[in-house]
């Protein structure tokens, strides 16, 4: 026996329960998948962009070596030179930083969506408070983190010392010092290259389980009760006390429009007691004679008692009653088949009340 089983979130959170999460902000978000990805990508680009960084940087160092020369500086000299700089530099370094910028929004938009939301800019003083901050640092969720983060450092340090105990026994590495300084420099940089690559590759990998975690620990987090579900699920379809109440109340208004147009009726086909179903036709508005109601049993004494009331004639034909109630719903015209039938009752009707004006 399970004590308190309504108490336990052993439901999965529904989707108004992520949603509401989502527009306070609570979200499942990694950001060591926006650094690594960043890192990685960043040296990508770097490969990819560094040699016309290398050039342009070297003829603005050039330039400016050039300018400490002259003797004549003035204060709108150096602000010249200073703002030209400046831009030079930002125009230099702008595809670096916009491609990083750019991987960062991508990365945050693979993981959460489009989210704007200014509620997240509101103070929050909960978060000053002392106690919580120290129960939140011995929490489950922290011991995690820092197991993970041991985790990152021992795998990081495993693939660097591999590299590079590969690389330095290359034999390239073996010559480095019969080689010229360039050479040095340019095998330096590879090696630092292919270490960053390694590392960055290592920690996206990383961060990618990291996310999968969030994503699993967000949910986790999220789960219901059976209660809290139920209760929800009122909330959304509406209380079944009050959805049988409306349609109470809308079947009497039913009732009362379907009643006040049997005065309108041409005729009313009875069963003769268990059913009984009030036609009307119009042959400027209608297609068809129309069934304007129909009832059984106590209904269907009603509707004879207000059709006797008004004076609308009553026809006994229990096949063509029968089929009418179980196969016509009230406001539909008659199907074809039942037309013949329907019209032998109506021309009856039109021939009595003819013959009454008569007399």
């Amino acid at each position: 026996m399970s004590f308190g089983s309504d108490t336990q979130k052993t439901e999965q959170p529904t989707g108004k329960r992520l949603g509401d999460a989502r527009s306070k902000g609570n979200v499942a978000f990694s950001p060591d998948l926006n650094s690594a990805a960043s890192l990685l990508f960043g040296f990508i680009l770097l490969y990819a962009l560094g040699v016309n960084l290398y050039n342009s940087l070297y003829k603005t160092m050039k330039v400016s070596f050039v300018n400490l020369t002259y003797k004549d500086f003035t204060t709108d000299s150096i602000t010249n030179i200073m703002v030209s700089h400046v831009y030079v530099l930002m125009k230099i370094l702008s595809p670096f930083f916009g491609g990083l910028l750019l991987i960062g929004l991508a990365m945050s938009y693979l993981q959460v969506g489009f989210m704007f939301n200014f509620g997240l800019l509101k103070p929050n003083l909960s978060k000053l408070n002392i106690i919580s901050g120290i129960k939140n640092l011995f929490s489950a969720k922290s011991f995690a983190k820092l197991i993970f983060s041991v985790l990152k450092l021992i795998i990081v340090g495993c693939v660097s010392f591999l590299y590079v105990r590969k690389e330095f026994r290359s034999k390239e590495i073996i010559d480095l010092m019969d080689t010229s300084l360039s050479s040095i420099f340019a095998i330096s940089m590879k090696l630092m290259y292919g270490l960053a690559l390694r590392v960055s590759t290592a920690l996206i990998i990383l961060a990618v389980l990291d996310y999968f975690y969030q994503k699993w620990q967000y949910k986790r987090n999220l789960r219901m009760t059976k209660e809290e579900v139920k209760e929800e699920r009122k909330q959304m379809d509406g209380d079944p006390l009050i959805k049988s109440k409306i349609r109470s109340i809308q079947r009497q208004m039913a009732m009362k429009r379907m009643m006040s147009s049997i005065p309108k009726a041409d005729v009313v086909v009875t069963n003769p007691s268990h059913f009984a179903v009030a036609l009307k036709y119009d042959g400027a508005e209608m297609k068809a004679p129309t069934v304007v109601a129909k009832g059984a049993d106590l209904i269907a004494k009603r509707i004879k008692e207000i059709a006797k009331k008004h004076k609308v004639p009553l026809v006994e034909d229990k096949l063509l009653a029968q089929t009418l109630y179980k196969t016509v719903e009230v406001g539909r015209e008659i199907p074809q088949k039942l037309y013949y039938a329907v019209a032998k009752v109506l021309s009856y009707v039109y021939q009595l009340k003819k013959e009454n004006k008569r007399l």
